[in-house]
């Protein structure tokens, strides 16, 4: 009796062992996990019948290194949706959503999804979310996408098959498709729709999350979800998607190459500094030969004025020697004011090299300087976002759930969204500002109405002013069309709008162009803040200590645009520059010049 005991007390504690590994999940009953049968390149039903994609494998791995039993149930989204709400799957993958929120538990975010809008290639109008009023849109449903496009006014058209969606507007329906942007290019791609185009939106990206009932499941996946990203295994499996189709997971070998960029550029400035030093060295050794030629040339001068007045005074002697004598003496006449001469010209190029031996000297100080900026600065702006990023997610991470209310806690993910997405358009900038230098091609031009694409960016920035200050647009009265990169003028002139925006907080900002010397001509002129003395003679170069108007530590986002613009003009062999706004008594005013193809 004891030792049939001793085998069921035994029994138990196997039993309970394999449930608190497994959570419960067994190979009789194995955990459900549901897919959409038709969400490639994610999840979908091969043509062989078995489950297959980016999702499934991930899941997978994930599920082994849990080491919990598992089985696909694969079927329409719709139902998939309805099971999981409904508790009949033990496991879905969907973006987060809000109106869920309550019923569901939501894994931390595996990858983040980008909205894009596809039209037909020829017919597209700058579908921004302002622009979509009376156009026939079609999308799969999303709440919060269809109230932002009632807002604006569109005719909006769910589908359930987004491929066919894709094809019927490649056929002629529909004005536009909106989709995840991994989706479009895969779709494009796949079925070959080449007269189609894409173009982002400004909509918030979705999170794309595990979703299930199980409390405990989801947090045990949120701790091993930590471990797959610190070892690469989620941009393993996600990173060919990411990289191709939506750009969240940043590969390796792009961080790898920033580092030696940033190395590149340091080793480049410790070697102008030794070549500015080994310059300076030969100036004066060359200033100190060229003085000590001087003086020799200025003792021979006097000796030969020497010999000219022996050889007057021994003239007398004889009217031969006299003749002779003169002869001598006008000779060496000649050749001490030639080496007068010289010796002049070689005392002016002493004063001319000393002058350039303390130019370099300064340019090499300068440089240091600049270095020191430049990594200050790097230091600042990445130091920030990031210690805004790491101390709220430990601080969510390590506190109780019910330690801050629910809009708190929101709160703390905006911010720490908001810094990510700030750390990201840095470093973007920063690529930006490396391809433009580095790009032969770089332009794309084209037929472009610059009256239309003016009042755009203007309709854009509007909504971003103070409260009081007003925006506008000085128009040529006989308009205006020319051959230049849309893309190009859009950059350079939303960076000088958006820097007179965050600097006037009163007044009015005025944006004015014209045809001018044979190109195009536009200024930016506002009555804000103005510019300090000091940052007049490198407000546009990429070392300078704030890339805008001012040096507030307060100041939101510096970045390089200034530096961009430059870059960009440059390399349009164009002009840019800026002065006081003494128009209006306060304000600074940017301008620049291109050589453009006016057609009108």
């Amino acid at each position: 009796m004891k030792l049939r005991l001793q085998y069921v007390l035994l029994l138990l504690t196997f039993a309970i062992a394999v449930n608190a590994d497994n959570l419960g999940y067994t190979n009789e009953k194995p955990l459900l996990f549901g897919i959409d049968q038709d969400y490639p390149p994610l999840e979908y039903v091969d043509g062989s019948g078995n489950p297959a994609g980016v999702d499934v494998e991930f899941t997978k791995r994930l599920m082994s290194r849990l080491n919990i039993p598992m089985t696909f149930k694969p079927n329409k989204w719709a139902a998939i949706a309805g099971d999981v709400m409904q508790g009949k799957v033990d496991l879905a993958m969907m973006v987060y959503s809000p109106y869920r929120s309550n019923d569901v538990n939501y894994s931390r975010s595996v990858l983040r999804l980008y909205y894009q809008i596809v039209t037909r290639k020829g017919e597209r109008r700058n579908y921004g979310l302002r622009d979509v009023k009376g156009e026939e849109i079609a999308l799969m449903q999303s709440r919060p996408v269809v109230d932002t496009l009632k807002k604006s006014g569109a005719k909006i058209v769910i589908v359930y098959d987004l491929a066919k969606a894709m094809k019927d507007l490649a056929a002629g329906d529909y004005d536009a498709v909106i989709c995840y942007r991994y989706q479009a290019k895969y779709m494009i791609a796949k079925y070959k729709l080449d007269n189609l185009e894409t173009e982002d939106l400004t909509l918030t990206p979705r999170e794309y999350c595990y979703v299930s009932h199980n409390k405990e499941l989801i947090d045990a996946i949120n701790t091993e979800l930590d471990k797959m990203v610190q070892g690469g295994v989620v941009e393993d499996v996600y990173g060919h998607v990411a990289s191709h189709f939506d750009g969240l997971i940043i590969p390796k070998w792009v961080w790898y190459a920033i580092t030696l960029l940033v190395f590149a550029i340091m080793a480049g400035i410790i070697v102008m500094q030794y070549r500015n030093k080994k310059n300076l060295k030969k100036a004066l050794e060359l200033a100190r030969e060229n003085e000590e030629k001087a003086k020799a040339n200025e003792e021979k001068a006097k000796a030969n004025e020497e010999k000219a007045r022996a050889s007057e005074e021994t003239a007398h002697q004889s009217a031969a020697e006299a003749k002779k004598n003169a002869e001598i003496a006008q000779r060496n006449a000649d050749v001490a004011r030639r080496n007068a001469k010289e010796a002049e010209h070689n005392a002016m190029i002493a004063n001319q090299n000393a002058a350039k031996a303390r130019e370099a000297a300064e340019a090499a100080r300068k440089s240091e300087e600049l270095k020191d900026i430049f990594m200050g600065n790097m230091s600042h702006s990445l130091r920030t976002p990031l210690n805004a990023i790491i101390g709220f997610s430990d601080l969510l991470m390590t506190m109780d759930e019910t330690a801050l209310p629910r809009e708190e806690q929101l709160n703390l993910l905006q911010l720490i969204n908001k810094n990510g997405l700030e750390l990201l358009h840095m470093i973007n900038e920063l690529l930006s500002l490396s391809d433009i230098e580095g790009q032969s091609q770089l332009f794309q031009r084209e037929v472009t109405d610059v009256d239309a694409e003016m009042r755009q960016f203007a309709a854009e920035m509007r909504p971003q002013l103070h409260e009081g200050v007003t925006l506008e647009l000085e128009e040529p009265v006989e308009g205006m069309r020319a051959l230049l990169d849309k893309k190009l003028l859009k950059v350079v002139t939303m960076h000088l709008l958006d820097n007179a925006v965050q600097h006037t907080k009163e007044g009015k900002i005025t944006v004015a162009y014209y045809v001018k010397e044979g190109g195009m001509y536009v200024e930016v002129k506002d009555t804000g803040d103005g510019l300090p003395e000091k940052l007049k003679n490198n407000i546009f170069g990429l070392l300078s200590d704030r890339n805008t108007y001012t040096h507030d530590e307060s100041q939101e986002n510096p970045g390089l645009g200034l530096s961009v613009c430059k870059a960009i003009i440059d390399r349009c062999n164009g002009k840019i520059g800026v002065r006081d706004n003494t128009e209006n008594g306060r304000g600074t005013i940017f301008w620049y010049w291109t050589p453009t193809e006016i057609l009108n």
